[in-house]
């Protein structure tokens, strides 16, 4: 039906539409009706005399599907890779890696602005958008599987330097899919509801791709060998790649083929060009900030930014090191925490839609900050589990509040899609949905540069060990009395023997505070981090985010007044 929307009568069947939108300008929504002469079909018959000038739910699949397979190849990266690097066969450098860290932030921040500007003006028959949805899936697909195989390079430093050319490689591939994506998201509808829809659609994408990369695949098909097994070759972690990323060229193509866009609209104002302009990056960055409602979205954003990622990165070694593995494995306390997580902030999702539709989108986005600053200080209470697993039911409970919770971050997208109508009156009819989608990310990447490096460069100051080479088995003996076997166990190593580490001995490991225990839950000997590298990970993972999440919840008690409800995105 969308394919006939241009059809002569067509736009009679707009009943329920508002005012204004035609089927040239917003190309993806379905003018299929009962009684007129655009029939329902497909999928279309599941709405109730047809969609009437509205956006139909193959249109909504189209565009958001492709986001689960990006999320699934992204946080299979995010919750494996460095943990992998470092613990096992690569023995990557912490240190090379902050620093990758750092470096890819920078390429990102000063690669997106481009990108945002080409995808704004670019003049194609083939759209605005589309060329490069089909070249990301292409290149995403190939940086993630070879990212996988450091085997193909010997271990240590060029192990290391194999993670950050395809980490930067990662956050290129990030630029060219998600700006052009989301630029083309935030123009799919006019409606005020529909937009609120859209970005939904991308949370449940995003989420639903979350649990597959980091639990439910791993879970099934990922052993230890590729976690924390030194000098073994894991290949799970290669083929799942490979597999998520034959799903992404597969629906990213697709999207690529069947996707409609509006033609490029610019007013006279806006067509002429100069040497400098407003498309320039720094220009487009300051008109952008003179849009009041988002300057004060950008302003809470920076701050937040500065602490709201950090708990993702760290989360692999808070399982493994603070929680410790007494009751279950890292790795299981690690999936079973991710999927816990997601399933409740899918579940959140509607409830966070229904507040913005029964409020406003402003209040549930306040909502959604104040609540996150409450989750991250509760997360000051977690600590070692010693093996009666109360510590870890508790992580799981409060994990999945956090979850919840995190379900509302998809509102500040669905806020941005109403600025950017804003923006179009504002500018004389420019639409420039990839500047402001980009902008809202472009000063917070040089936040993340802390919380993507800092607590690794304190862990490797701080003396952080790595995963014993030999790992002896350890009875079901008393705690005390395991622990205690692999204390003597290690303290018996002879010079050359390497027991622990070919960087230093036992007792090297034992001066610098860590300690010998019997993980009970995988039945093998192994360690403790010292109480510097187990406070970093705890401050990195609740309280540094919290008092930044606090921060920007001030700035949003400033968003004016008159930018909050619906009435007066209508009347825009």
């Amino acid at each position: 039906a969308g394919a006939d929307a241009g059809k002569p009568g067509a736009v009679g069947c707009r009943e329920d539409a508002p005012e204004g939108p035609t089927a040239e300008q917003y190309p993806m929504l379905c003018h299929c009706c009962e009684d007129g002469p655009v029939k329902p079909r497909g999928l279309c018959r599941l709405s109730r005399g047809g969609h009437r000038g509205r956006l139909s739910l193959t249109s909504r699949l189209t565009w958001a599907v492709p986001i689960f397979g990006w999320y699934c190849l992204k946080y299979l990266k995010v919750g494996y890779m460095r943990k992998f690097y470092t613990d096992d066969y690569p023995g990557a450098s912490l240190g090379i890696i902050a620093f990758s860290s750092v470096l890819s932030v920078l390429v990102d921040a000063f690669t997106d602005p481009a990108m945002a500007t080409w995808t704004d003006n670019l003049r194609s028959k083939f759209g605005r958008r589309r060329p490069f949805v089909a070249a990301a899936a292409l290149f995403v697909p190939i940086v993630f599987i070879l990212a996988w195989v450091p085997a193909i390079v010997p271990s240590g430093l060029a192990a290391s330097l194999w993670y950050g050319f395809f980490h930067i490689m990662y956050k290129l591939a990030d630029t060219l899919w998600a700006i052009p994506h989301d630029a083309w998201g935030a123009q799919l509808t006019p409606i005020y509801e529909e937009k609120t829809m859209v970005w939904r659609s991308k949370k449940i994408a995003a989420n639903t791709g979350v649990v597959f990369g980091m639990a439910v695949v791993p879970f099934f098909f990922v052993s230890e060998q590729c976690s924390s097994t030194p000098d073994d070759t894991c290949v799970e972690l290669p083929i799942i790649s490979a597999a998520f990323g034959a799903f992404f060229f597969v629906s990213a193509g697709f999207l690529a083929l069947r996707g409609r866009e509006p033609p490029l609209e610019r007013s006279a104002r806006a067509a002429r060009r100069a040497d400098f302009t407003e498309e320039d990056t720094i220009p487009m960055l300051i008109s952008t900030s003179l849009n009041r409602p988002f300057r004060i979205l950008l302003i809470s954003d920076i701050v937040k930014s500065l602490g709201e990622d950090i708990p993702f990165v760290v989360l692999p070694f808070m399982t493994a090191w603070v929680l410790g593995e007494q009751c279950m494995s890292a790795t299981k306390v690690f999936q079973y925490a991710v999927i816990m997580n997601i399933v409740a902030g899918l579940l959140a999702v509607p409830l966070w839609s229904c507040l913005a539709m029964k409020t406003n989108k402003y209040c549930a986005h306040l909502s959604f900050s104040v609540g996150m600053t409450v989750i991250l200080l509760v997360m000051a209470s977690f600590g070692y589990d010693d093996g009666d697993c109360a510590m870890t039911y508790w992580v799981f409970a409060v994990v999945a509040l956090f979850g919840a919770m995190y379900g509302g971050v998809f509102l500040i997208e669905d806020i941005l899609s109403d600025l950017v109508d804003y923006d179009q009156l504002l500018t004389g009819g420019l639409r420039r949905e990839a500047s402001y989608l980009m902008a809202i990310d472009f000063i917070p990447k040089f936040m993340n540069i802390p919380g993507e490096s800092v607590p690794f460069l304190a862990m490797a100051y701080l003396k952080y060990a790595r995963p014993a080479i030999i790992r002896p088995a350890c009875g079901a003996e008393l705690q005390a009395s395991s622990d205690l076997f692999c204390s003597d166990f290690y303290a018996s190593e002879v010079v050359g023997q390497e027991l622990c580490s070919a960087a230093a001995t036992c007792q090297q490991l034992v001066d610098a505070g860590v300690t010998f225990v019997c993980n009970h839950a995988l039945g093998k000997c192994g360690h403790k981090q010292n109480e510097s590298v187990q406070l970093v990970l705890l401050l990195s993972f609740s309280l540094v985010p919290a008092i930044f999440t606090s921060f920007g919840v001030i700035a949003l008690i400033f968003y004016p007044k008159l930018a909050r409800s619906r009435a007066s995105h209508k009347a825009l």
